[in-house]
């Protein structure tokens, strides 16, 4: 059976973006599991996620830049190979250290097929059926962080954490196997007239700011907020980011071009995208809490309840590649923030005796409340400025997302043992002063729930932040398309001869009569087509890729409209 090749790049794409992810969320779930086996109750039990997020975060520039040195194919089967050893020394691992170095090399591995496989991805798509593309990086991409949440569940249910990394281990050997059919490396024989210069003052203060933000949260974990270690790499992490900042603005060259994300819509995109993981985090922790903490249910209820989280997935990868084109990145955002302020205003006044459906049902809503808000982040920076430069932003982007979201679970338990240590300290005193009778019982549980609730609703107050920028970006406009359909009049194209069709492309616009120009193909793919060859040269200067502009796109887009009408 014939594989059409976008469906294969989509298949590559998630083979070798989904386990990264899957591992990310699913090992942030089952520390206390990783504890009991090494036998080590420390800060350290948070390094297998910080490094392997960090270290993710650090190799998101260079996927693109290997592409080009060494050709796509060859850059995807190193990425698997590394994310490969990286398994297979966390499956051998008898100690957080050991994991950590594995989890190490699954980073990079897959940093570095990030930002090749998202471009490749999109640009496979036939440009009337690139709606898709949402439809696998939603899925796919979101889906993997979602599939990496029940499996977590799984562990700490029923224990066996290494499957996580079998798992892992067999998907990265099938994506290796299929790159060999669906990927060549001719790109790599492309010759270039010119070589812009590395950026190596980039590299060393993206080392400096990643390396200052790992020695922040590990003392963080270790001492919390009043440690001198905790205010020093706070301090030393603002001034590199800082540094960074500035000479990427300057560098004819740079690796994280920040110029093209300072405009209002990838800017807007950028704070929806991380303010809505954050209440996700926030209000996932909540509601497993809750189901765990108060509810009656077993183990196999529970693995049932979870399966809310795939229905979620399900509904928003549909919903989100149908509507972006017709609403626009605004419209899904406001639409997931609406969602989330609801879930969690739901449960901000329940405790953990409810019904199983109610679970399911606020399981699902937050996942696909938060895929809304995933989708307009996402596509609204990619698409939220000229699209030749379309690679070089999604590389901040991403930079930025990947690495805030190393951040958040180490600040979220920090401020969950604060918030439970005051509430149980309240709850004591309330206790002892109303009866003294069953006292201990249900303290803890009480105390857990109360801070469950403040975690809903913080989440909701987040939310109403995203609701506000989602409207922001909604007065901005859709920005570009994702599919544009072919006219009608376009499908007699396909009677015309080979000798006539070759003899069309061969000509150039101005030279074929005006009847020839408007039935031309419905719309000129050249931006879609210069960013992908962007994407395996060296990047052009920051200031030339601010000054281009999408006049073709648009005469294309009027040239449609007066087909139509």
């Amino acid at each position: 059976m014939k594989i059409e090749k976008h469906w294969g790049i989509s298949l590559l794409a998630v083979l070798a973006i989904g386990p990264g992810l899957m591992l990310n969320t699913s090992l942030n779930s089952i520390r206390e599991i990783l504890q009991q086996t090494f036998n080590d109750q420390s800060y350290i039990s948070i390094t297998p996620v910080l490094i392997g997020v960090i270290s993710f975060a650090f190799c998101i520039p260079f996927g693109p830049i290997l592409r080009h040195k060494i050709g796509e194919r060859r850059t995807y089967v190193l990425s698997m190979c590394l994310f490969l050893i990286g398994a297979i020394v966390s499956i051998a691992s008898n100690s957080f250290l050991g994991m950590g170095i594995g989890r190490f090399f699954q980073g990079t591995g897959t940093g570095l097929a990030l930002m090749m496989m998202i471009p490749m991805l999109v640009l496979s798509f036939p440009i009337q059926k690139r709606n898709l593309a949402l439809l696998i990086l939603i899925g796919g991409f979101y889906g993997s962080s979602v599939v990496g949440i029940f499996l977590g569940m799984l562990v700490n249910s029923y224990g066996h954490w290494r499957g996580l990394f079998y798992i892992a281990a067999v998907l990265s050997l099938l994506g290796i196997c299929f790159s060999y059919k669906f990927l060549t490396n001719d790109h790599a024989k492309q010759q270039h007239k010119y070589h812009e210069p590395f950026d190596i003052i980039g590299v060393a203060l993206m080392f400096m700011v990643t390396a200052f933000i790992t020695f922040t949260l590990l003392n963080l974990q270790k001492s919390g907020w009043t440690s001198t270690y905790v205010w020093i790499g706070i301090v030393g992490s603002i001034i590199f980011l800082c540094f960074l900042f500035i000479a990427e603005w300057h560098i004819k060259n740079p690796l994280i071009p920040f110029r093209l994300v300072a405009s209002r819509k990838p800017a807007l995109a950028i704070l929806i995208a991380v303010i809505g993981n954050i209440s996700m985090s926030l209000t996932l922790l909540s509601l497993q809490g809750l189901l765990k903490s108060g509810s009656s249910f077993d183990k196999g209820d529970i693995s049932l309840i979870y399966i809310g989280l795939f229905a979620g997935i399900v509904i928003v990868a549909i919903l989100s590649a149908v509507l972006y084109d017709k609403v626009g990145p605004g419209v899904l955002g406001i639409i997931g923030a609406v969602i989330i302020m609801g879930v969690n205003i739901q449960w901000m006044y329940l405790d953990g005796h409810a019904s199983a459906f109610l679970f399911v049902s606020s399981f699902a809503a937050l996942i696909a409340g938060v895929g809304f808000t995933v989708a307009a982040g996402l596509m609204g920076a990619a698409l939220g400025g000229p699209l030749p430069s379309l690679v070089p932003r999604m590389v901040t982007v991403q930079f930025i997302r990947v690495t805030v979201s190393a951040v958040i679970p180490v600040i979220s338990g920090i401020v969950f043992a604060k918030v439970y240590k005051d509430n149980l300290m309240t709850v004591s005193a309330e206790g002892q002063v109303a009866s003294k009778e069953n006292f201990t019982q249900h303290l803890h549980v009480k105390s857990e729930i109360i801070t469950y609730h403040t975690f809903s609703t913080f989440s909701c107050v987040l939310s109403i932040v995203v609701l506000i920028l989602s409207f922001l970006m909604f007065l901005t406009g859709k920005g570009h398309k994702l599919a544009h359909k072919p006219h009608d009049k376009e499908k007699n194209k396909e009677k015309l001869s080979i000798e006539e069709v070759h003899l069309k492309k061969d000509t150039p616009v101005f030279e074929r009569s005006p009847k020839e120009a408007v039935s031309n193909q419905v719309i000129g793919d050249s931006e879609y087509r210069e960013a992908l060859k962007k994407f395996g040269q060296p990047k052009p200067s920051p200031d030339k890729m601010l000054h281009m502009r999408d006049q073709e796109y648009r005469k294309a887009l009027k040239r449609m409209k007066d087909i139509g009408q």
